[in-house]
């Protein structure tokens, strides 16, 4: 039979047994307040969920968060036995309101695992193509974001192909059907994917800060696009992504190209082909110039030497060209100087005179007669006379 022991023993024995469980100090709790009273600096509480509740005490509740009744907490604290009430209670030590604040606890805090793991490093991002011909946007079908990010794109081109694949955005199936949505578009060969959705509270958004959302960007081969939110709004889907656009609508800006930059782009690549081209050109020149001069040596020696027979003859031309000018100006001296002994107003410097009848030059006597009309010409002038008298 056991040792009888009183109510004192037996408590101080429980209360031991909880402070030398190591797992039952620092323990966080998460549960929704219920009877909540302070007295003096000290708070006294109730924790619930579906199926249990724990009685739970704050000393000092003023160096933490004071909830109120139906708020739902975090806890952190350890359990203890209380001996001269028999009662078993929660010593907390802190405590942190679940919803906006916890989120973004949860969310700083899986934000700096993954950060020191180097999946936002800038050095794994992909560049975006600058001019997109196949886009996947990955967001609800029937919401506005869509529609902006197509009318935000057909404003600056008609010939990028968007592709819409419907998903839930926001919700417990968020994540998933994200995730599920991103591996089966990444094998299609798009130019870039698209993750949207408009604006709302962190727990709306709280879909793009899935861990395994973070490890499908990652590894996504296609370049990803995060537009999530409004522009003060941060995911971790927007850390990991390879751009991050502040609205749909700037997503929209950044698949769609301006003509006007198609237009500049094909005009700098044709600067470029014809800068290559140019050089390509000069190469080529210089491979001539080089071949040309290997030739003239090669053949230099024939080249001098028809070169001079090239002066030998140019030489001999000259010469018998100059000889023959020579030959036929004497020649032609000669026909001068007689055509000017034989010039018949030598003889009329000498004082003789040319009688003509009318055109006829009058060279004998028997071709005159009475009343004819002579002229006479001498080297000074002509006489106009009229015969008077013929006598032989």
């Amino acid at each position: 039979m056991s040792e009888i022991i009183n109510v004192t023993i037996l408590n101080s024995y429980i209360h031991n047994i909880f402070l030398a469980e190591e797992m039952l100090h620092n323990v966080q709790v998460c549960g929704e307040v219920s009877q909540y009273k302070v007295s003096g600096p000290h708070a006294y509480f109730t924790i619930k969920d579906e199926n249990s509740q724990l009685s739970c005490n704050c000393f000092f509740v003023s160096k933490t968060y004071q909830p109120k009744v139906g708020e739902s907490v975090l806890l952190t604290g350890s359990v203890d036995y209380y001996v001269k009430g028999g009662k078993l209670n929660f010593n907390v030590t802190t405590i942190k309101p679940i919803g906006n604040g916890y989120l973004a606890m949860m969310f700083e805090q899986l934000k700096k695992k993954l950060a020191e793991k180097g999946y936002f490093d800038a050095s794994h991002k992909k560049p975006i193509p600058k001019f997109c011909k196949r886009v996947c946007v990955i967001t609800s079908a029937s919401g506005a974001v869509i529609r902006d990010i197509v009318t935000t794109a057909r404003g600056r081109n008609n010939y990028v192909d968007i592709v819409v694949k419907d998903v839930k955005v926001q919700g417990d199936s968020c994540s998933r059907e994200v995730i599920a949505a991103l591996k089966e578009v990444d094998k299609m060969g798009f130019d870039a994917i698209v993750i949207a959705r408009g604006g709302g509270s962190i727990e709306d958004l709280n879909g793009f800060n899935s861990e395994e959302l973070v490890y499908a960007i990652y590894d996504a081969k296609t370049p990803i696009i995060s537009a999530v939110g409004h522009e003060t709004d941060f995911t971790l889907c927007d850390f990991v992504a390879d751009m991050r656009c502040p609205t749909p609508t700037a997503a929209g800006q950044v698949i769609a190209f301006e003509q006007e930059a198609m237009l500049e782009y094909l005009s700098s690549i044709q600067s470029s082909l014809f800068g290559k081209l140019n050089i390509m050109l000069s190469t080529c020149s210089s491979k001539y110039l080089l071949l040309e001069q290997r030739m003239r040596t090669s053949f230099g020696d024939k080249i001098n030497k028809n070169t001079v027979k090239l002066d030998n003859l140019k030489q001999n031309i000259d010469r018998l060209y100059k000889e023959n000018i020579y030959q036929k100006n004497m020649e032609f001296s000669k026909i001068l100087a007689l055509l000017d002994k034989n010039n018949p107003v030598h003889y009329l410097q000498k004082g003789l005179w040319a009688v003509s009848v009318g055109e006829k030059v009058l060279d004998n006597i028997d071709n005159v007669n009475v009343g004819d009309m002579l002229e006479l010409k001498s080297h000074q002038g002509v006489i106009s006379t009229k015969v008077v008298g013929v006598e032989k």
